[in-house]
């Protein structure tokens, strides 16, 4: 008796464990066949995507052109733009390095800015601010307001009417070195203070010794020196229309590096040096 219930509880057991294994086996196998189909599908759709990336990046399937330069520009030159684009164009349309354009236009004289964008599905388009002068540096450069000093190719040559109209309306600046910002500093404080009492302020220069002279209208020079250059200019100021003003027409040169006074060479005659206390 023992033995047939030691029997029949081996068999439960048995029956048990086969019934389990099938269980296990139908849980494995499903997950493992779903992740190789979601790995072929995602293969699939890489390989196509690689296609059609290059489909679109081929040069020949989608050239650029045409080039439209945009903007309020009176100097810069329109076709050196579109050739500063078009040397990028062969790249077509998807593989243009907008960046790049971007830098090489800027580089050009008068531009100060240009935004670069592609127009879908043959063309970009340029848009361009340009610089504005305030000033002359010597003969053949220019500063903007923004102490950026640079040098447009017309100047090299005889400018047109436009241009020299601009470039003759403009302070002169000029240094051996390059110190344009401190210079066009010095200039503008100077301009007020000389507008104030009606002096016609046409330029300043600077020397190697790094010496102030201004430049009046009617070829007048004021020598102000290296040192004190803030407080002389404000003296010749004070000393302009008592002094200079009445006798203007007959100035050739007004030299204020003295500690106290000035002198004054008229065309006629040299005068005597004035003190001003």
């Amino acid at each position: 008796m023992n033995n047939v219930q030691v029997s029949q509880a081996n068999l439960n057991r048995r029956r048990d464990y086969t019934t389990t294994l099938p269980v296990q086996s139908e849980r494995v196998l499903p997950s493992f066949g779903r992740a190789l189909v979601v790995g072929v599908f995602a293969l699939i759709a890489i390989f196509l995507a690689q296609l059609a990336i290059d489909h679109f990046r081929n040069p020949g399937r989608f050239p650029i052109r045409s080039v439209v330069v945009e903007g309020v520009y009176q100097f810069a030159d329109k076709e050196v733009m579109r050739d500063r684009v078009m040397t990028q164009a062969s790249k077509g349309f998807f593989n243009l390095d907008i960046e790049n354009i971007q830098r090489n236009v800027e580089q050009l004289p008068w531009v100060k800015n240009a935004y670069v964008r592609r127009v879908w599905p043959e063309s970009i388009t340029v848009h361009v601010e340009e610089h504005k002068p305030i000033a002359r540096w010597g003969d053949r450069s220019l500063v903007t307001a923004g102490f950026k000093l640079f040098s447009p190719p017309q100047l090299s040559s005889a400018p047109e009417p436009e241009l020299q109209e601009l470039v003759d309306g403009l302070p002169l600046l000029y240094s051996p070195e390059r110190r344009h910002v401190p210079l066009l500093k010095l200039l503008n404080e100077t301009k007020s203070m000389l507008d104030a009492v009606d002096a016609p302020l046409e330029g300043m220069v600077e020397d190697e010794r790094r010496s102030i002279t201004l430049h009046l209208k009617n070829d007048v020079k004021v020598v102000i020196g290296h040192r004190e250059v803030n407080k002389r200019i404000k003296r010749f100021s004070e000393i302009f229309r008592p002094y200079v003003a009445p006798v203007y027409d007959d100035i050739a040169k007004v030299d204020m590096r003295y500690t106290n006074g000035f002198s004054m060479a008229r065309k006629s005659t040299v005068s005597e040096n004035l003190r001003v206390q």
